[in-house]
């Protein structure tokens, strides 16, 4: 009878103590994190399998820096003064006349250190009409003009009427004796740069 008893007591004991590890397996079990997997709100997974780290790390996001690079054509470049051939008045579209202006060693006319440039401008265009990709200018755009491998800085004061048919800008010189005529049929052109809009 008492051994009996007593794998009874030993039989329900047992049962009781895989119970109890169960519970406690089961408890450690709920506090452990393998992988978080979150949805988004159309139900797709986001995050395939990521894993739990012990530092967040965010991206690096850097800003393109966008350089734009200087628009530089090439241009025929000629002239003209006061009473030349074509009877050039003494003062330009802006009211600014050659009392206002010296010249330089070349006998070319400069403002405040800056070749004084006539150019197709955007005030005549209903007149001479416009040409698809050509520049138009407004007075007191700034240029940088290269002349036979030589900077110049330039200001656009005046409008040239056959500076609409091709591409040429024309230099105000002193005289005659200033004169000077680059880029003919493609040949020695200079190099002009808008450096500042108005």
């Amino acid at each position: 009878m008492n051994k009996s008893r007593t794998l009874k007591i030993f039989r329900n004991c047992s049962i009781y103590m895989i119970y109890v590890v169960v519970v406690f397996t089961m408890l450690f079990k709920i506090g452990e994190v393998k992988r978080i997997v979150t949805f988004n709100v159309s139900g797709v997974n986001s995050l395939k399998s990521s894993h739990m780290v012990d530092k967040y790390v965010p991206k690096r996001i850097e800003e393109e820096k966008k350089v734009q690079m200087p628009v530089i054509t090439k241009y025929r470049l000629t002239s003209y003064y006061h009473n030349d051939e074509l009877n050039s008045g003494a003062c330009t579209g802006t009211g600014l006349c050659t009392w206002d202006f010296t010249p330089n060693e070349k006998g070319w006319l400069t403002y405040k250190g800056k070749l004084v440039i006539a150019a197709a401008t955007t005030y005549l265009q209903k007149t001479f009409g416009t040409v698809e990709g050509r520049t138009y200018f407004k007075y007191y755009d700034e240029v940088k003009l290269t002349i036979d491998g030589v900077e110049y800085p330039g200001i656009i004061l005046d409008t040239c009427g056959a500076c609409y048919k091709d591409t040429r800008v024309d230099l105000f010189v002193k005289d005659s004796k200033s004169v000077i005529d680059r880029g003919y049929m493609g040949r020695n052109m200079i190099s002009v740069e808008i450096t500042k809009k108005k």
